[in-house]
């Protein structure tokens, strides 16, 4: 089981948040492998490029605003280690079995291809750790020869856009919020600089922890995000070749899609 320094992932969050957040993660059960980005706590069975993706959609989604009394300040996503869906479902079998009928594509014209697919239970949480709103979301994995994406899509979405993200695009009356940033990976017991800090302070790295890590590594992350008919879409992408101009058109053609 990866071990993460919980207490200094949420700097300016309420000292109680802080040890509520540390004591659930800290007490899940040693199958259940942990993963943290920004503001956001996250945990699920799977392999860690998993792990991130759902780690960078709970990005999305959590703003900076969001930390009062009553909003949601956590999201906890799990799945199955193992895919739902090795060939894309039809919309008919989704809608059945889930109870949201999300736009799929199997392939997209610049050549993404779909390649596995899971479902995602989500579950928000507030500041008190108290339960406020859980949804249903299938994350399905693209590539491009060794180039990958995943397209999160949500029934529904929780906490608030994070105010990060920047209007890029308008299709057919619907905003593309687009949101890049560096993500600074380190060993668990590794100890922040000062320049480290300097560094978070200033928005230059999102810093995260894992025993997975030997050492320091650099990530540049890419997200899309727009939502449709009640449900939350999010391409995400870490060290992707893939531009903000492709994924607009690849939005496009998911928007497009009957």
């Amino acid at each position: 089981m990866n071990k993460y320094d919980w207490n200094n992932a949420f700097p300016d969050t309420p000292e109680s948040f802080k040890n509520k957040v540390s004591a659930t993660l800290n007490s899940l059960p040693d199958k259940k492998e942990k993963d943290e980005m920004e503001n956001v706590k996250i945990y699920k069975k799977g392999s860690t490029k998993k792990k991130f993706i759902i780690a960078l959609v709970a990005t999305m989604v959590i703003g900076t605003t969001v930390f009062a009394a009553g909003k949601i300040t956590s999201i906890t996503s799990s799945s199955s280690s193992r895919p739902t869906y090795t060939t894309i479902p039809t919309a008919e079998e989704v809608k059945k079995e889930y109870k949201f009928n999300p736009k799929l594509v199997n392939k997209f014209d610049n050549g993404y291809t779909f390649v596995n697919g899971c479902v995602v239970d989500n579950k928000g949480t507030d500041d008190k750790g108290n339960f406020a709103g859980k949804t249903k979301s299938l994350d399905f994995d693209y590539t491009k020869g060794k180039d990958e994406l995943s397209l999160f899509m949500e029934n529904g979405r929780l906490g608030e856009r994070s105010e990060k993200a920047t209007v890029i695009a308008n299709y057919k009356g619907i905003d593309l919020y687009y949101y890049s940033y560096a993500n600074k990976l380190e060993p668990a017991n590794y100890k922040m600089t000062e320049q480290d800090k300097k560094d978070k302070a200033s928005g230059k790295y999102v810093f995260s922890y894992g025993s997975d890590y030997d050492k320091e590594k650099v990530s540049q992350v890419q997200c899309l995000n727009w939502m449709e008919g009640g449900i939350n879409y999010s391409f995400l992408g870490r060290d992707s070749n893939i531009s903000k101009d492709e994924l607009v058109k690849m939005a496009q053609q998911v928007i497009s899609t009957k």
